[in-house]
């Protein structure tokens, strides 16, 4: 196995990491709620592959369903553009599927217009070269990107190496796996392995079971089918564990070849099957929905978040926010408004109305707006309703939960360390959840107690508990140490929805020897 030294002096100089992070993107499935307002059902991750917008993920991503998974049907796939490595990704344009290919768990996608239905043409974004992910040996370096959790987190940069390559029946290729000592936060899924030119090699992906590859843990946190419970009936969310395998780029050229792309490089083809998407009959794409007309103004596509950028894509959005923040946007697309027009909003905070302004439109007959309502003091924590109306007409109308419920808890959460390579449980480790916005490489430098939130020692067989329950809508990193292992430090690794359960346990944590 490679060491640290020689890993590190194998990655991509700083130049070719910063400009593949820019082809890295956040996919956010919206699904219309019971208002009208959209909410994301799921996120993933992807890679820019071509500057016209072709985008390389997961099928589970794009399509659960086509996986053969319970999930909600997503009336929208949105991307979210990474521009800085500090902030977290912007709603910045529509895709739909083009290819996907169930057995190999690989999707391509399409981006199709702007936020506000307009088509993209002429884009000329951030892509990453592919590689040939058979000219890979053990001990490579590999630099891993992607977006570990849902909402409000920013990219990240995981470092390995090869470690072995695996077969999978049905999968004519040799490597249908490759195994890398790197330890990927639940969530990558569809994410970006480089090599050392800055070329893809590979997608981090999860896992079906007896692969050899250590899966996503997943299972119902969210009120998916907003059926007021948390139960079977919900769609699995990923809430932790991790990924230690990638599928091989050279997999993915056929997809992305039947998807128009060209340029491919070289490296073997499978002869796995791969299933169109859905034809635009069958279901309207963004873009074509975009350009149908109503007889009168429309207010669409409604979501909630606590940042927007500059031009007003929103940043994060969700349907339950963290309490404690000054501001609450809302954003819209409009059409088919006149300047001059009267149009009202109305905010209420548990039935209470906070705010009522009537006013002449003067942002034109079509595009996006966002709507701000702020409090320096800081916006008290319940149930927000916006409603937009029109010469007195209501127009569309959203729900965002800010803070807890009342009925909210924290939630318990126990796991297993193994070893990575035999699978058998580690006696006697030490696991430590940071506190939110801790990071990993602070604590080793200082090791004060103050940056943890808990931590818990493993029984014989690798099992712990947490003494402490964590406190949910958080992010918590981990740090994990044993003996003759290699101490395990990831940030942001461990992720509690607002809606998870009162007790959870994530995926074993695989750890190598030292």
């Amino acid at each position: 196995m490679a060491n640290r030294a020689s890993i590190l002096g194998s990655l991509p100089p700083r130049s070719v990491i910063e400009k593949t992070m820019h082809a890295v993107v956040q996919i956010v499935a919206l699904q219309r709620g019971l208002f009208g307002n959209m909410a994301p059902a799921w996120t993933g991750s992807g890679t820019i592959v071509d500057p016209k917008g072709i985008v390389l993920t997961n099928c589970h991503v794009a399509n659960p369903r086509a996986m053969g998974m319970p999930a909600p049907q997503a009336d929208l796939l949105a991307i979210a553009i990474t521009e800085r490595s500090d902030e977290p990704p912007a709603l910045t344009y529509l895709a739909e599927p083009v290819v996907l290919s169930p057995e190999l768990d690989l999707a391509v996608l399409r981006i199709v217009s702007t936020l506000d239905g307009r088509p993209a043409r002429g884009l000329k974004l951030p892509s990453v070269p592919l590689g040939d992910s058979d000219a890979l040996e053990l001990g490579d370096g590999m630099a891993i990107f992607g977006y570990p959790g849902i909402g409000g987190e920013t990219v990240t940069f995981t470092a390995g190496a090869v470690s072995g390559f695996t077969h999978q029946k049905g999968i004519s290729a040799r490597r249908a796996w490759i195994k890398t000592d790197a330890t990927i936060a639940g969530g990558n899924s569809g994410g970006t392995a480089i090599n050392k030119k800055g070329e893809l090699v590979g997608i981090p992906t999860q896992a079906a079971a007896g692969s050899g590859i250590t899966p996503v843990d997943a299972r119902p946190v969210v009120d998916t089918n907003r059926d007021g419970r948390i139960d079977q009936r919900d769609t699995p969310m990923a809430i932790g564990g991790f990924i230690n395998g990638l599928r091989p780029v050279n997999l993915a050229k056929p997809l992305l070849v039947k998807a128009g792309v060209t340029k491919t490089g070289k490296g073997a083809r499978s002869r796995v099957p791969m299933t169109p998407a859905p034809p635009p009959s069958a279901r309207p794409s963004p873009s074509r929905r975009s350009r149908q007309r109503s007889s009168g103004p429309r207010f669409t596509n409604l979501v909630f978040s606590r940042r927007v950028t500059k031009d007003g894509r929103p940043i994060a959005p969700a349907d339950i926010l963290p309490g404690g923040g000054t501001r609450l946007y809302a954003s819209f697309d409009f059409d088919g408004m006149r300047t001059g027009t009267k149009w009202r909003q109305t905010w209420a905070v548990d039935g209470k109305t906070i705010v009522d302004e009537e006013g002449k439109w003067e942002d034109g007959p079509r595009g996006r707006k966002s709507l701000l309502i702020a409090n320096s003091r800081g916006l008290p924590d319940g149930e927000y309703h916006l409603v937009l109306s029109v010469r007195g007409s209501i127009i569309a109308e959203g729900k965002v939960q800010v803070g807890r419920r009342v009925d909210d808890t924290d939630s318990e959460i126990s796991g297993r360390v193994i070893d990575a390579a035999t699978g058998r449980g580690i006696a006697d480790a030490l696991v430590i959840a940071l506190k939110p916005g801790v990071r990993g490489r602070d604590f080793v430098r200082r090791q004060s107690k103050d940056q943890a939130v808990t931590y818990a020692r493993t029984d014989r067989r690798g099992h712990f508990t947490f003494p402490k329950q964590l406190p949910k809508g958080h992010a918590y990193g981990l740090v994990v140490v044993a003996r003759g292992y290699r101490d395990l430090v990831i940030d942001g690794a461990l992720r509690v929805g607002s809606n998870a359960p009162e007790h959870a346990q994530i995926n074993p944590i695989p750890m190598h020897k030292g």
